[in-house]
C-alpha cells in the first residue's frame, strides 16, 4: 500500500531542517513526515483526507505544526539518543519507546493538542434524571403502593 499524504509538506520540513538534505537523508525525512502524520491520525482518529484520498483537505495548522514538530525531531535525532555527557563521554539511548525512544514519536501534550483540533477529546457528557425533578418516568402501582398504610 502506498504512503497516504502527509499533514505537512516535505518543503516546509526542509525549510525548519535549514538545508535541503539528499539522497537516504531526504528518503529519511519524507519518512519521517510519513510517520508522524501516521501518527497524528491514529491519536486524532481523523484522516483529513479528501474524498478520494489523494490529497489533505482543512488539516488544521496547530496539527502541521505539530506533524513538522514530530518529523523533525526524529529527523534530527535519528539513534533516540536521550542523553549525553561531555565530560568522559557518555552517551544513553533510550530503546522503552518513552520520549526519545522512538525516532518519531507525539508528546502528551502535542497529543492533547491533536484530539483537540480534531474535536476528538475525551470530553464525555453524562445526563441524568433526578426522581425530584418531575421528569422521573412514574408507575402507576408504585405510587398507591407508596400512598398504601
Amino acid at each position: 500500500m502506498a504512503d497516504r499524504p502527509t499533514l505537512a509538506t516535505l518543503a516546509k520540513l526542509i525549510e525548519k531542517i535549514g538545508y535541503t538534505p539528499q539522497g537516504a537523508e531526504s528518503t529519511r525525512a519524507n519518512d519521517c513526515l510519513v510517520e508522524a502524520s501516521e501518527l497524528i491520525r491514529d491519536a486524532a482518529e481523523v484522516t483529513w483526507l479528501s474524498g478520494d484520498g489523494l490529497s489533505v483537505v482543512n488539516v488544521p495548522p496547530r496539527v502541521e505544526r505539530i506533524c513538522l514538530a514530530a518529523a523533525y525531531r526524529g529527523f534530527d535525532n535519528a539513534r533516540a539518543l536521550s542523553q549525553r555527557s561531555v565530560g568522559d563521554s557518555s552517551q544513553s539511548w533510550d530503546r522503552q519507546g518513552v520520549e526519545g525512544g522512538a525516532a518519531v514519536f507525539l508528546t502528551p501534550t502535542e497529543e492533547a493538542a491533536v484530539k483537540k483540533a480534531a474535536g476528538t477529546g475525551s470530553l464525555a457528557v453524562l445526563t441524568s434524571v433526578s426522581p425530584y425533578s418531575g421528569d422521573w418516568p412514574v408507575d402507576a402501582g408504585m405510587v398507591e403502593s407508596l400512598n398504601t398504610p
